[in-house]
């Protein structure tokens, strides 16, 4: 299957991870995002050159190695620029970086330097912003779009959203009962903000095309206030440590963790929930026994 039409001049190709693009003047492409590792890279570039298409300029929505996996290889064989958010571009150039933070700050055993969690370091010509974006004589509007990473962005050209990992499809949801966020409280924001962008197509990450993202948000926010009160609720009867916090929760939506690479997709996720309570001032720490301890603050709703 090669690139499907949303309308215009903008398509995508569906995959594990989707892949925007959109043709330009003068048969210049875009790519939205590039898929995972080298393999996505090549036959990225084998579909271009069948459309006698020159790959002008990559826009990737964050930095995660199954969006950012095709880069190196295509920045290598066609010179295309590279744009990406502040945060993200850091870790594109700098991979290393992505797998000691999902190691706590350490070196982290081999089995997570794999291309998911560390793909292959991508040059980045321009950082981008909120605002508009001119490439390949093509305008596109860049939409800061925080919480799944730092600065994971969105990209709307002719009247289609590019999501990124913003918004889980319904697929996903029910694949997997929560959403990987560096920060919960400004994604539950990016979601507020995506539910008043009208748009006529919604492309998402890992889903297909939607045209009405309504009742995606509401699911999203539903699940995160769930989880956000069944912790309140474990805490609220006794301290406990983020580990057994994590237990608890994945019994609470029948997740069964088997390997490493499970493990540390969970665990930040986790943190992200306690940092976000702890912040609103719903929940506290205390240090004992040489652990850290997560308790909810008394007279606090559960």
């Amino acid at each position: 299957m090669g690139f499907q039409h949303i309308t215009n001049n903008v398509y995508y190709l569906p995959g594990p991870s989707n892949v925007g693009l959109v043709v330009g003047e003068g048969q210049r492409a875009v790519l939205i995002d590039t898929g995972v590792g080298r393999r996505s890279g090549r036959r990225l570039l084998r579909l271009l050159d069948e459309q006698d298409l020159l790959l002008e300029a990559i826009l990737n929505t964050h930095c995660h190695g199954d969006h950012v996996g095709g880069n190196a290889y295509l920045v290598e064989h066609t010179g295309a620029r590279v744009y990406a958010p502040l945060y993200d571009a850091v870790m594109l150039q700098y991979p290393w970086w992505g797998t000691m933070c999902t190691f706590g700050g350490a070196e982290p055993p081999a089995e997570l330097r794999s291309p998911r969690f560390s793909p292959q370091p991508s040059p980045v010509d321009v950082i981008v912003t909120e605002g508009e974006i001119e490439v390949a004589g093509t305008r596109l509007e860049a939409v800061s779009l925080p919480g799944h990473t730092g600065t994971h962005t969105g990209y709307v050209v002719s009247d289609v959203f590019f999501l990124g990992d913003a918004l889980p499809g319904e697929a996903e949801v029910s694949r997997s009962a929560l959403s990987y966020a560096y920060s919960v409280t400004r994604w539950l924001e990016s979601l507020e903000k995506v539910r008043h962008i009208p748009c006529a197509y919604y492309v998402l990450g890992h889903s297909g095309i939607e045209r009405q993202i309504s009742a995606l948000v509401e699911r999203s926010l539903a699940r995160a206030e769930e989880t956000l009160l069944f912790i309140k609720g474990y805490t609220a009867e006794k301290s406990a440590g983020a580990s057994e916090i994590m237990e608890a929760v994945c019994q609470h939506y029948d997740i069964e963790i088997r390997t490493i690479k499970q493990y540390f997709r969970w665990y930040p996720v986790i943190h992200a929930f306690l940092s976000h309570l702890s912040n609103a001032g719903e929940i506290s720490h205390e240090v004992k026994n040489n652990q850290l301890l997560w308790h909810t603050v008394k007279g606090g709703d559960v």
